[in-house]
């Protein structure tokens, strides 16, 4: 025992991975890498569109409430004009109560003086005389009116 044992040398002349082996792992490298960005952009892609969707509800909401605040408006828009026409028609009425009380006081006071002219309308404003002329029958006929009126009495006669 005396004696060592040597061992010849292991060493393997240019030992190294096979250029497949090194393709594919490469290869699925690769492959990882490209799913990591694909998922990155799908992600990015989704952001957007979910952004997107809650812009747009957001408009249409700001939307419907304008509507809702027009809608309002003119209700009271409405409701307003209705009570301006209802003073109008108020005063209006007044205004005409209060003409016609005049007229009776002057038609009382010029049924006693029948040689006096009576003037109607004479301080009412336009419209209003017309308003109280149409309501009483008008004013006076004109004379091509009693004309056709006479050459039509004429007429009817000659045909009974």
């Amino acid at each position: 025992m005396s004696d060592k044992v040597v061992l010849p040398s292991l060493d393997l002349p240019r030992q190294k991975t096979h250029w497949a082996v090194v393709a594919v792992i490469g290869g699925g490298v690769l492959v990882l890498l490209m799913a990591a960005i694909f998922l990155v952009v799908v992600h990015k892609q989704q952001a957007s569109q979910e952004a997107t969707a809650r812009a747009v509800e957001a408009r249409a909401k700001e939307a419907a409430s304008q509507v809702e605040k027009m809608k309002l408006e003119a209700v009271a828009a409405v409701e307003k004009a209705k009570a301006a026409v209802a003073a109008a028609a108020a005063e209006k009425a007044k205004l005409a109560a209060s003409q016609a009380a005049e007229n009776a006081a002057k038609a009382g006071a010029t049924d006693g003086d029948s040689s006096k002219k009576k003037k109607t309308h004479a301080k009412m404003p336009r419209k209003l005389g017309k308003l109280l002329e149409t309501k009483s029958g008008g004013p006076p006929p004109s004379e091509s009116t009693k004309k056709t009126d006479a050459s039509l009495d004429a007429l009817l006669k000659g045909l009974r």
